[in-house]
């Protein structure tokens, strides 16, 4: 048992490094979390459905962040549930809205998140499952 509450402890530290590395707007540091093999897949409005992997990935936070450049930019993560998926696996859930220049944004975000230590002691984000949601569902919450 103390295993898992140690990786969890080390899990909640690095999804608070995570979070601050998503609002710093840098796509290099971003990539960085990602495996070579991540699985993503983004169910959009209206029943939109778009399957990634790391490239592509990779290439939408770079868009991303040039869209939004100069525009201060920033995200809001309510945690929903976290959780030990093995021995070296934590599934995070959590929402996500998005202010541009002070004013949010109608939009939000689900996520699952299935991330890895290494052996090196890094976290890897292997796989990733993003819902739209109306933000009116979770913005008083966030």
């Amino acid at each position: 048992m103390s295993a898992m509450i140690t990786l969890m402890e080390d899990f909640q530290k690095f999804f608070m490094h995570y979070q601050n590395v998503w609002n710093s707007c840098n796509a290099l540091e971003m990539n960085a979390f990602m495996s070579r093999d991540i699985a993503i897949r983004w169910a959009g409005p209206e029943a939109s459905i778009s399957d990634w992997g790391y490239e592509e990935a990779k290439d939408g936070w770079v868009e991303a962040y040039q869209q939004y450049e100069g525009q201060n930019p920033k995200w809001h993560f309510k945690d929903l549930h976290i959780t030990p998926a093995s021995e070296n696996e934590v599934i995070a859930t959590f929402c996500v809205t998005f202010e541009i220049n002070g004013q949010l944004v109608d939009a939000a975000k689900l996520f699952v998140q299935r991330f890895r230590k290494e052996q090196n002691d890094e976290w890897t984000l292997m796989r990733e499952y993003c819902e739209h949601l109306r933000s009116e569902c979770i913005i008083s919450r966030v």
